[in-house]
């Protein structure tokens, strides 16, 4: 089952926003991991983006589980997938693939800028290559103490923002 989260789905079914809550705070571990203050980012940007139409939620679900989540951000101004995360023993079976597909059908580009820490920039080099993302830039220690962040397909703002 698939919960997709969008300001017209949450208009519909207000439900979807509790359940959505309720999902992140029984799997917590496996959202916040490398996600430095997640939770704060969750409630103060994800959210109220989801509500004002800025951004879009995916939470990919198999029985009781969690195994991806994908949330994307689409102003004017920015079209950028903010997170993907595939549980690791769903990696590497076409979900991923999948998830990245999704976020282009949401961003309508498939070029959309995203940025990765580089302890988990050799999960994607595979993916980046198939999908021929350009890396531009490096940050270092831009949401993790000591750990450079690569971004691909554009530069990220100067305000540290997810």
């Amino acid at each position: 089952m698939n919960y997709l989260l969008t300001k017209a789905s949450l208009e519909r079914s207000p439900w979807l926003l509790d359940e959505a809550l309720r999902l992140a705070a029984e799997d917590a571990a496996f959202l916040r991991f490398s996600y430095p203050q997640f939770d704060d980012w969750f409630a103060t940007k994800v959210i109220p983006g989801i509500r004002n139409g800025e951004r879009t939620m995916l939470i990919e679900r198999r029985d009781e589980l969690t195994v991806g989540l994908l949330i994307v951000k689409h102003t004017m101004l920015e079209k950028k997938l903010c997170t993907l995360r595939i549980r690791p023993n769903f990696e590497s079976k076409g979900l991923g693939v999948r998830l990245f597909q999704t976020a282009f059908d949401l961003l309508e580009t498939e070029q959309p800028l995203l940025s990765v820490s580089s302890l988990a920039a050799p999960k994607f080099e595979r993916l980046f290559g198939y999908f021929g993302f350009a890396q531009e830039a490096v940050y270092a220690g831009r949401y993790l103490p000591n750990v450079d962040e690569y971004s691909y397909n554009g530069l990220l703002e100067t305000a540290l923002r997810l």
